[in-house]
């Protein structure tokens, strides 16, 4: 899995900030000069994210709006540095202090990808720590990294998948708790759960312009049924 490359990558490091990225990116020629600035204006914070831009390998499919480019790992928030008040930042472009892992510990290797099931949130799960504990997060849209999109990825198939893995996880990792709330995720009750698969029905059957939202909204919330069924008797 990815958490244990990077966790040895963090072990193996010797300098003072240590950044990331994926093997599918073409990374901007001034993105390490940037991140050193960003960290030079902004002393205060422990990790800095920026954009994550898309390189389409086909002809971006028409029903793919923007609200749905985070589910593919990009991100733009825009051309303003901002602190951001929740883990919006992407594996592909993010740096940290390497003190702050000697701090708040590494990447949870039970996160992440694993044969047959799109899980992440590693990162996001590590930046959640940070934040709880008061630690400052910030958005330098300077930091640029390209994300070459692959055909495989620009489906519907695919956005399924990846929102029943998403919720599978979540419900898997509320193993016996009988609440949750996670990432600043508003928490699942049965009852709301069928609520929202009921009115996620009717809105597909009404031919809404965001039909495939809710489509996906089904596929989290069956994923994550079937997370706890996976989860429970497994101590939190």
């Amino acid at each position: 899995m990815i958490s244990h490359a990077r966790n040895r990558g963090i072990k193996e490091a010797r300098g003072e900030i240590i950044a990331f990225t994926d093997d599918d990116v073409i990374v901007d020629k001034y993105w390490i000069p940037n991140i050193k600035k960003a960290f030079k204006e902004h002393d205060d914070v422990a990790c800095v994210g920026g954009k994550i831009l898309p390189v389409w390998e086909i002809s971006k499919p028409k029903w793919l709006k923007p609200n749905l480019y985070n589910y593919l790992g990009l991100s733009d928030y825009g051309n303003s540095v901002i602190y951001l008040d929740s883990p919006k930042i992407w594996g592909a472009n993010f740096s940290v202090k390497s003190e702050i892992f000697k701090k708040y510990g590494l990447f949870d290797s039970n996160l992440g990808r694993i044969p047959r099931k799109l899980y992440s949130h590693e990162e996001t799960e590590f930046l959640q720590r940070l934040q709880t504990a008061g630690e400052k997060i910030l958005y330098y849209p300077s930091s640029i990294i390209y994300h070459r999109v692959s055909a495989d990825k620009l489906s519907k198939r695919y956005l399924r998948k990846w929102r029943f893995d998403d919720g599978e996880l979540h419900g898997i990792l509320m193993k016996d708790k009988k609440y949750f709330n996670l990432w600043n995720i508003q928490s699942l009750s049965n009852k709301k759960m069928l609520r929202d698969i009921i009115a996620s029905v009717l809105r597909i059957g009404c031919f809404s312009k965001n039909r495939f939202d809710h489509e996906l909204r089904i596929c989290f919330i069956l994923g994550f049924l079937s997370g706890r069924m996976k989860g429970i008797g497994q101590k939190s």
